[in-house]
């Protein structure tokens, strides 16, 4: 569907699904498609210590390389981050992550550091030369199609309302915020069941009627970077935007 409809995309892979599917995840490569790292056996980092999550963080590393991917990006499994994490992806030398919550559709300078107080304000941390695009658990298939034994997740929600949510969010965006970045997340194994291609298709057909660009996360951050240079020892204070 994205051949024919002419879109490339960002595919954050597992290392573990590169190393059993190495032929598919070749031809995502080939297909022009952006591959971002997602960890290896999807761990989140948060019950990491700092050595484990560099290895993991490794591992992943080491089976991009096998399909001959370097990766730019960085999507953590489930969103979650260690006090850890930003500091490895630097050492790594990602130039991006896409799994914060601390804007809609505007990406921004990483924080490390911050101190979240129970009895006075934060201190925020240090701003670093890591762009965030942001994501958010609303922009994101899982929660609104699979079946969850969560008494707080929707789940199963009807194809209409997932359309009709995800279309709101995108009007909004153009209304608001223009120049904005829509970054919506779907799962291959969710989104591509049966009849769910059918929201996809008509959400971008959607958005193709606002002329809207399709672009890969990568080509994104290169052009905000360019418009954004990066303040060496600033400090900011943008809640939620710090790990």
């Amino acid at each position: 569907m994205l051949a024919r409809e002419q879109i490339t995309a960002t595919f954050y892979i597992p290392g573990h699904t590169v190393d059993s599917f190495p032929e598919v995840c070749a031809e995502i490569r080939d297909a022009g498609h952006e591959i971002g790292h997602h960890g290896y056996l999807h761990e989140s980092p948060v019950n990491l210590d700092e050595q484990h999550e560099r290895e993991v963080i490794e591992k992943g590393l080491e089976s991009l390389q096998r399909i001959e991917v370097t990766p730019k990006g960085y999507r953590s499994p489930g969103w979650d981050l260690s006090a850890n994490s930003v500091g490895l992806l630097l050492e790594y030398g990602f130039v991006y992550d896409s799994s914060m919550m601390g804007a809609d559709y505007q990406p921004y300078w990483c924080r490390r550091n911050d101190i979240p107080h129970r009895d006075r304000a934060h201190e925020w941390g240090e701003e670093v030369e890591l762009v965030e695009v942001p994501v958010s658990w609303t922009l994101d298939d899982f929660p609104q199609m699979e079946f969850l034994l969560n008494p707080f997740l929707p789940g199963l929600s009807g194809y209409d309302k997932t359309l009709g949510m995800w279309r709101t969010d995108f009007d909004y965006m153009l209304e608001e915020e223009p120049g904005g970045v829509f970054c919506i997340t779907f799962h291959p194994q969710v989104i591509g069941r049966g009849g769910r291609m059918t929201i996809l298709e008509n959400l971008i057909a959607h958005m193709k009627a606002a002329d809207a660009a399709f672009r890969r996360v990568g080509d994104v951050v290169t052009d905000w970077k360019a418009a954004h240079p990066h303040r060496a020892g600033g400090a900011g204070g943008r809640d939620l935007g710090g790990s």
